[in-house]
């Protein structure tokens, strides 16, 4: 018998399985201590790739705005690190502002973060979004009015694979991110490609423009963040084209998953200790899931994910077959939850899902998803299924099959 084991949420399911019936196992890379990711941090904006110090682009007095993508692995020491530096340059604490595009995960409005005030990003309030300037292929970009007012902007993103750019980074953070809602609309319309696939159509020239939006907004230095199974793995500062190279190698050294075949099971764990896991989470493990899994075999995901269900699920909820999930979505792009909608039903027209979460049982059911009371459920599962693999932190991992190709 082979003792493998599933993470979530800074807990951990063992699983005694025959050998020869597991097909891969996978929990994610290891990560820095907090006394070595505080250095990294340090290090990273001290000597940047291709850039000067962050210290010596910064004029004393200067109103900096840190566009942060909330999802980042210990978001409070990052601000932290930051604010400390640009201190040191001159920069009054007050006239520093965070600002995070509304998210399941991103903190409140007027919440301090590292001891900097945090504004929420509204891609609905006209008022607080900007015209900034037109891309070399005609787009109109609009982004929130403390971006375009500020003297220096510096994006903080996660590195990592995305359906719609391909990778997301620190400039994902501004565009989309921090944009109109009509430019959020357009971008998700192209974003997620059919279980198996690579990133949708088109994604490197929304990917070029993200970066082309940077320039336009005379961004040039970036910081990104690789995260770890557990805290965060690796810091990449500098250059935008030199973060862009540096961090996508990073991601796809870190957190690509190849397995030798499907599993008739798949067993995913959903996010760290250090946060909660969100229902957008859940939706990404089933992406990851979806492509390891058998056609019509099974599903298991591992959370205590919690959350508001937005309007594109609320249209999927109570419909007898999942094959009708995607006629129900139909004219409902534009709604923010859309991509979690989109995955959720290929995810049940491609096999049965089970959920260990914090959601209320009967509206998993109501989604076409097996809710389990306990997540040690999964063990009768796997003794049951002829074949399995386990993925930790899925939401995270870019999961492949040599069969496929």
């Amino acid at each position: 018998m082979m003792r493998a084991v599933v993470d979530f949420q800074g807990e951990s399911l063992e699983l005694e399985t025959p050998e020869e019936r597991v097909v891969a196992c996978w929990r994610g890379p290891e990560g820095l201590d907090p006394g070595e990711a505080a250095s990294a941090i340090g290090e990273a904006l001290q000597a940047p790739r291709e850039f000067p110090a962050l210290r010596e682009m910064i004029v004393p007095g200067d109103r900096v705005a840190l566009a942060l993508d909330p999802t980042i692995p210990g978001p409070g020491l990052v601000v932290e690190q930051v604010a400390a530096v640009l201190e040191a340059a001159g920069v009054d604490r007050e006239t520093l502002t965070v600002l995070v595009p509304r998210a399941a995960s991103a903190p409140e409005e007027g919440q301090r973060l590292g001891g900097v005030r945090v504004a929420v990003h509204d891609p609905d309030d006209r008022a607080g979004i900007a015209y900034l300037a037109s891309t070399r292929e005609g787009r109109r970009v609009y982004l929130n009015r403390l971006l375009t007012d500020a003297d220096v902007v510096l994006p903080v993103g996660r590195l990592g694979h995305d359906p719609n750019l391909g990778f997301r980074g620190p400039w994902s953070v501004l565009f989309p991110g921090l944009s109109d809602r009509e430019t959020l609309r357009v971008f998700r319309d192209h974003a997620l490609p059919r279980p198996g696939m690579q990133a949708g159509p088109g994604a490197r020239a929304r990917l070029d423009e993200s970066i082309e939006v940077s320039w336009l907004l005379g961004t040039q230095f970036y910081l990104g963040i690789v995260p770890a199974a557990r805290g965060l793995k690796e810091v990449v500062a500098g250059r935008d084209a030199a973060v862009r190279e540096q961090g996508i190698a990073a991601v796809e050294r870190g957190w690509t998953f190849e397995a030798p075949s499907r599993a008739e099971l798949v067993v995913a764990g959903v996010g760290g200790a250090e946060s909660a896991a969100t229902l957008e989470d859940i939706s990404a493990a089933l992406d990851t899931a979806t492509r390891l899994v058998q056609h019509g075999g099974k599903i298991v995901v591992l959370s205590r994910a919690a959350g508001a269900i937005g309007p594109a699920v609320q249209r999927l909820m109570g419909l007898d077959d999942p094959r009708e999930f995607m006629a129900a979505l139909r004219g409902h792009e534009a709604d923010e939850d859309y991509p979690i909608a989109l995955r959720i039903a290929q995810a049940t027209a491609w096999c049965d899902v089970f959920l260990s979460s914090a959601l209320d049982p009967q509206t998993v059911e109501d989604l076409a998803i097996v809710p389990l009371e306990r997540s040690d459920q999964a063990r009768r599962l796997a003794a049951s299924s002829g074949s399995v693999t386990l993925v930790s932190r899925a939401e995270l991992t870019h999961a492949r099959v040599v069969d496929d190709e």
